[in-house]
């Protein structure tokens, strides 16, 4: 009777200190363009040369030519028609492949280290299963980026799995037209909005996706010229 209960209380003991497994987001897999390529962007500047993930199964050039290639699509469907938006599909769905063996391969290789893997460019797959709402995005800022882009940034809000960006064009009386989304993103630091007219004014809101009731409230609006 003794040696089972030293058993049970081995057992119980072990099972209680069992650690989580930390795992790779593959939300890219089924999310907007901006989402693959924001994956893609931020995979190709922190994993590739990363000490800790010294043979990433896909070649970096293999990656750079599929993120190429689904921007070429998106800005051939704009003009086409069914055609070229099946062919933007089927190069969204190359590039999410890629980024999904690469993703196997960093949960494996980052040996159950959250840090470690955050290095890689990629996010984890939230632990925190207590849902609170998510607070309004504070902080917006907005810079230049190429031509015909602007590069949104908010504070960070943990527990976001991403954030939604709504653009308005202002004419030229100083009223904002109607919003449109301008797509989901990661990562909170120099999200890109891309299209915009080099000279015009824009406003932007954000909000953030993710905790008990799906989305945060609104930020404040914003407005920049775009050069």
């Amino acid at each position: 009777l003794s040696n089972r209960f030293k058993n049970k209380k081995q057992k119980k003991n072990t099972h209680m200190t069992t650690e989580k497994k930390i795992r790779v987001s593959l939300s890219f897999g089924t999310g907007s363009d901006t989402l693959v390529l924001d994956t893609a962007g931020a995979v190709l500047t922190n994993l590739y040369g990363n000490p800790a993930f010294p043979t990433p199964p896909v070649i970096e050039l293999d990656l750079q030519g599929a993120v190429a290639a689904l921007n070429a699509g998106i800005a051939a469907q704009v003009q086409g028609g069914t055609a070229a938006t099946a062919a933007k599909n089927n190069r969204k769905a190359e590039l999410a492949n890629l980024l999904e063996v690469l993703a196997l391969y960093v949960q494996v290789t980052c040996n159950n280290d959250m840090a470690k893997l955050l290095s890689s460019g990629f996010q984890a797959v939230s632990q925190n299963r207590a849902q609170t709402q998510l607070p309004k995005p504070g902080g917006l800022r907005l810079e230049n980026g190429l031509s015909g882009q602007l590069l949104l940034s908010a504070d960070r809000i943990p527990n976001a799995r991403c954030f939604e960006i709504d653009v308005a064009l202002i004419d030229d009386e100083g009223k904002p037209g109607p919003l449109t989304t301008a797509g989901l993103h990661t990562r909170s630091r120099k999200m890109p909005v891309n299209g915009l007219v080099p000279g015009r004014l824009y406003l932007f809101k954000t909000r953030a996706v993710g905790g008990s009731t799906g989305y945060s409230d609104w930020s404040d609006p914003v407005s920049h010229r775009v050069l």
